[in-house]
């Protein structure tokens, strides 16, 4: 096995590299440059593995987003890391990488060196999409990506995920609360990006930006996907049982899945401000006030339990308000994709199909209630914004290997 040095403050944190093929696991941390726990906790999973010479089956890859935003301690410079990745932008950086591989005879100069010019996070999105597009061609199976981040105030660990089949799967094999939705408020996400490309991936929420239970948890998720998708045997490593019972206690009294009915968008202008002490996962009213803007208060529109309130300067997502999801709904929905119902959507009232896309289908306005798009949402749907009508596109149920002609041109 070949492992790379730890601790290099650059893109790569590191990898451990197994003598038998495997699945690759993906890891990516501070994709917000004031969320460093999820780099630290793989310097330390991966010098105990380097440490300890255990034998794995395939690949466990540690790379950095956000190295500009890092050193400047913020969430970003320009603009946000984690909302760029629409087809349209990243095709545009896979284009300047292959123009950067001709010019330089077939080897890929650095990012700041092609020609290229933007945002700086921009040129972070050209050498990370590099490094992850080496790595993908470097792998021996199926590619799993975990994200890893933080948030700005209180927090029981939990994992976000596009809600295909693939990616629930994954989800829960990790003993914290599973939130579906939010990929659907926030446009441009890294996750989309694997999404479209096929691959499992999920994000992991480790706590608060600062506190050091946060790299515990990222620690705990990274051994513990490391054993249940098989790249170490099962209850191989000291601690096996105590990392799952020690995230399980986390999330204790939590539900397992929760799906995002409402999202709070903000910006420097409203001046919003939330107020203090609320927590992720905490219980609220509708009508509670939540915060204040230049308008006045600013009310919860709606009951459920607050997610991501915002306690830092950068950001546009001001809250979101979930709602715990019951069991049966995913197994209703799993039957229901597996069966291919989705090509019943059109029944649907208000419902037509797309007249360009094979995958989309139409929602008139009068349609838009809560019980079409929640049976859309159970057939595979998501919601897309497309000139201010309702289009729902159904989510991608990959093969786990990024298709050559989306990722390496």
């Amino acid at each position: 096995m070949t492992t790379d040095e730890q601790g290099d403050p650059g893109r790569r944190v590191g990898s451990y590299r197994g003598s038998e093929p495997g699945p690759l696991l993906l890891c990516i941390a501070s994709l917000h440059g004031n969320e460093p726990a999820g780099g630290t906790a793989l310097e330390r999973v991966l010098g105990e593995l380097c440490a300890s010479g255990l034998p794995i089956r395939g690949d466990l890859v540690g790379l950095r987003g956000n190295l500009r935003a890092m050193e400047a301690g913020r969430r970003f410079i320009d603009e946000d890391l984690n909302r760029i990745w629409q087809r349209d932008r990243v095709d545009a950086v896979l284009a300047s990488l292959r123009q950067g591989e001709t010019v330089g005879g077939g080897v890929a100069r650095e990012a700041d060196e092609l020609p290229m010019v933007g945002s700086a996070e921009l040129l972070e999105q050209r050498d990370l999409l590099a490094a992850i597009r080496d790595e993908s061609r470097r792998a021996r199976g199926p590619v799993y990506v975990l994200d890893l981040h933080t948030t700005s105030s209180e927090s029981a660990p939990f994992t976000t995920v596009g809600d295909t089949l693939q990616n629930r799967e994954l989800a829960l094999r990790l003993p914290v609360p599973v939130v579906l939705g939010l990929e659907e408020q926030i446009e441009g996400a890294l996750l989309q990006y694997f999404d479209r490309l096929g691959w499992r991936s999920i994000g992991f929420e480790g706590g608060r930006h600062e506190a050091p239970s946060s790299v515990e948890a990222h620690e705990d998720a990274v051994w513990i996907l490391i054993e249940t998708l098989g790249l170490l045997d099962a209850g191989s490593t000291p601690g096996s049982a105590e990392r799952r019972g020690r995230l399980a206690r986390h999330a204790e009294g939590l539900p397992r899945v929760l799906d995002v009915r409402y999202r709070h968008a903000v910006s420097e202008e409203d001046g919003f401000r939330m107020h203090s002490g609320f927590t992720n996962f905490d219980r609220i009213a509708a009508g509670e006030e939540i915060g204040v803007d230049r308008a006045g208060p600013v009310r919860a529109v709606r009951a459920g339990r607050i997610l991501l309130p915002l306690y830092q300067r950068q950001g546009d997502d001001g809250f979101f308000i979930v709602r715990r999801l019951a069991p049966a709904w995913l197994v209703v929905s799993r039957f229901l994709r597996l069966m291919g119902a989705d090509r019943l959507a059109t029944w649907l009232p208000g419902v037509r199909g797309h007249p360009e896309r094979s995958d989309a289908v139409v929602v008139a306005r009068r349609a838009r209630n809560r019980v079409v798009v929640g049976l859309l949402h159970l057939l595979g749907f998501k919601a897309r914004s497309e000139g201010g009508g309702g289009v729902m596109v159904r989510r991608v149920e990959g093969p786990g290997r990024a298709p050559e002609s989306d990722l390496h041109g």
